[in-house]
């Protein structure tokens, strides 16, 4: 791994820890000081949105991340092309779905609604981030995000010790991703070369992402899905307060991935520039148990210290979570590996192969939720949602290629001691 990479890697883990810390004195404050029930509220309207926003993404952020890779004037003109298609696909998405809940939804949570609706839209604009971590350049998206974070920490905190209405933390909600869509925005539009704007162009460009984001952004869609059904069959079956408590089980649990994912992100680029094959099979593998290797430490601390953790920042209502978090710890690190691999198939254009099989998923999630939930509750749900992940990182990726994948986790799984052989016996 090269100074580049792991330079790039420590600035997008700095923005997680700022996040993290968050978390820890923040949010677990907000979560004791609203209770189970609003905090559901806001989980499940949060939950709404972040669907939409992936089906206005319209799967273009790894197509985008791979044409940066491998031409940047053209990966430019790529992003340019993608803010207005994003923004009108959002609206017509979002549009819908506020008014039916403004005439049929429940009352005490439609500012909430409104307010995911709004953060979402500003996450869903915002192409810009896509190109700096695709260039290496992830201090700057690490500054303003982090700036954006600190603003709405500040808010909440000051919301929660002043014993305000829950109301306002729907002012916290949005600006997390208005100050950092503007900052970078802003950034962007300074330092950034642009070519004049053509209308031919740019009529080129987005039909270029509707037809190659078409096939990838199903897949998108399913796993955006299929990641928020357990909130969605809780709300549905059982109370809101549930799903506030299994929100604190996702959150705690998912907290840490950006360790991962960070490194993951910033060695996409040597995966996809790789042209030889056996390499590339190489390069993943070892990236996989990178992977492994930066997990199984904290689901340990976790396994020890997590009924104390929700116990003493989150309070006693939230004790339940804690079996559903250690599930989803082992999750969360099955799904990484889920990363490495969709993204390793991305690499040989197997976007129509992800869409089928993410399609897949969704039904195999779809009956574990509606099956476990029922029987088990929110230990239900985390148990779904691992077998689940298990499925898509396994069974249902063999398919590609020949077992190309296979071949992937073969290597991953033989190379340390084809390492450990090479070293005794050299």
């Amino acid at each position: 791994m090269n100074q580049k990479i792991i330079f790039n890697s420590l600035w997008m883990l700095s923005e997680k820890v700022v996040s993290i810390l968050g978390l820890i004195f923040v949010t677990s404050y907000i979560a004791k000081y609203v209770g189970p029930t609003i905090y559901g509220q806001i989980s499940f309207a949060m939950s709404i949105f972040l669907l939409i926003q992936t089906i206005a993404q319209l799967g273009s952020a790894v197509i985008i991340f791979k044409r940066i890779s491998k031409n940047h004037n053209s990966g430019v003109a790529l992003i340019n092309s993608t803010v207005y298609l994003r923004a009108t696909g959002y609206i017509i998405c979002a549009f819908p779905v506020i008014m039916f809940f403004i005439l049929k939804g429940p009352l005490d949570s439609i500012w909430f609604l409104v307010a995911a609706c709004i953060a979402c839209f500003f996450s869903s604009v915002d192409v810009y981030s896509i190109y700096y971590d695709a260039t290496l350049k992830s201090k700057i998206n690490t500054a303003f995000n982090v700036i954006g974070v600190l603003v709405s920490l500040m808010l909440r905190w000051g919301i929660a010790e002043l014993k305000m209405a829950p109301i306002y933390l729907t002012i916290p909600i949005i600006f997390t991703s208005l100050i950092p869509y503007l900052l970078r925005s802003f950034a962007y539009r300074q330092n950034i070369r642009q070519a004049p704007y053509s209308k031919r162009n740019g009529a080129k460009y987005r039909k270029y992402l509707m037809m190659a984001g078409s096939t990838f952004v199903l897949s998108d869609i399913s796993v955006a899905i299929y990641t928020r059904l357990p909130l969605l069959f809780l709300a549905a079956v059982e109370s809101k307060a549930n799903v506030g408590i299994y929100s604190v089980s996702v959150n705690l649990a998912s907290a840490w991935s950006f360790i991962a994912i960070s490194f993951i992100s910033s060695n996409l680029p040597s995966i996809f520039s790789e042209k030889d094959f056996n390499r590339s099979i190489s390069i993943t593998a070892r990236l996989n148990l990178l992977v492994v290797g930066i997990c199984t430490p904290i689901i340990i601390a976790i396994f020890f210290l997590g009924a104390w953790f929700i116990t003493h920042f989150y309070g006693a209502s939230y004790q339940a979570a804690y079996i559903p978090l250690l599930i989803l710890s082992i999750s969360t690190m099955v799904s990484a590996l889920g990363i490495v691999s969709a993204r390793f198939i991305a690499k040989f254009s197997g976007y129509s192969f992800l869409s089928r099989k993410m399609f897949l998923v969704l039904i195999s999630s779809m009956l574990l939720n509606y099956a476990l939930i029922k029987e088990y509750s929110i230990t239900g749900a985390a148990m779904a949602t691992l077998l689940t992940e298990l499925l898509s990182l396994t069974l249902y990726n063999y398919f590609f290629k020949n077992g190309a994948v296979f071949k992937l986790h073969y290597k991953t799984l033989t190379y340390p001691l084809s390492r450990a052989l090479k070293f005794f016996f050299r």
